[in-house]
């Protein structure tokens, strides 16, 4: 399994790539834009080149774009889905000039409106997204479930599948803080073996095509989305060698993202991931 790191991009795309390898990734995701922000300044021409250039050379594969925090693919309020399905159409556009090949976004929470007009309205921005745009494939991240979002079970993921027609261009990102918060243990190779299963019955494995790595504190089935740093909370270690080394995984590639951000912390984590890795192979 490839290993990598949510990489900040303040210093420009292109750094980012660098500063990617430095550090030992081996796949790299990034905010093509200001996550904070519902519109940004177009990326450069230049530094797209030169981002995909060192993604190549660098072998950093897959590059990911993950969407901005703003969207909510499911709001019932008009002017937030629009401006949602707006951001979204952006990313996939972004993601195709700096050679990215997924971009990965948060579901969204119907607020109240009901869970089947989120689904709704959910698969008719993925549906949207896919018809404006050409290569780049979508991945739904699970929910940890808090509140009205929608995406926290594995049925629930297969509903929105089934409602864009199980389109080539759709899958599915697995956040390991997600699947803890939402009720999934994946303390152990034992408890992984499990949940790997379940998913591959309920929603196929050859849908599932990129990990999110993070450890997390919170009770298991709390629907609290907190992320840990590798090996500090109840996923730990065990739970991470369970993943990494698990025959229908090694193709994947998977990112940290983990709190209190720095090179340091990274190197750290993709450390610990790596001599997990290493452990067996």
């Amino acid at each position: 399994m490839r290993l990598g790191a949510h990489m900040r991009i303040s210093n420009g795309l292109p750094e980012a790539a660098e500063s990617a390898a430095e550090i030992g990734c081996e796949t790299i995701q990034v905010f093509a834009a200001n996550p904070h922000a519902w519109r940004s300044p177009e990326i450069k021409p230049d530094d797209a080149e030169k981002f995909r250039h060192l993604t190549r050379r660098l072998d950093l594969r897959p590059a990911v774009v993950h969407t901005p925090y703003l969207l909510n693919l499911a709001s019932p309020n008009p002017q937030v889905y629009s401006r949602s399905l707006v951001s979204l159409l952006d990313h996939m556009h972004r993601a195709h000039l700096i050679g990215a090949e997924y971009v990965v976004t948060h579901i969204g929470s119907h607020k109240g409106a009901g869970f089947g007009q989120g689904i709704a309205r959910i698969c008719a921005a993925v549906s949207k997204a896919l018809e404006k745009s050409n290569d780049v494939i979508l991945l739904l991240e699970n929910s940890a479930g808090s509140g009205d979002s929608i995406g926290s079970t594995f049925e629930e993921l297969c509903t929105l599948l089934d409602g864009v027609g199980w389109h080539a261009r759709v899958a599915i990102c697995l956040d390991t803080a997600h699947l803890w918060a939402a009720g999934y243990d994946m303390s152990s190779p034992a408890a992984v073996t499990k949940v790997i299963a379940e998913f591959d019955a309920v929603v196929g494995l050859d849908r599932l095509r990129y990990l999110h790595f993070n450890d997390t504190r919170v009770r298991l089935g709390s629907r609290v989305d907190r992320h840990a740093n590798i090996g500090v909370g109840h996923i730990g270690e065990e739970g991470f060698r369970g993943i990494l080394n698990h025959p229908l995984l090694a193709h994947l590639a998977s990112v940290i993202e983990v709190p209190a951000k720095s090179i340091e912390t990274d190197i750290k984590d993709l450390g610990t991931l790596k001599s997990l890795r290493e452990a067996v192979h």
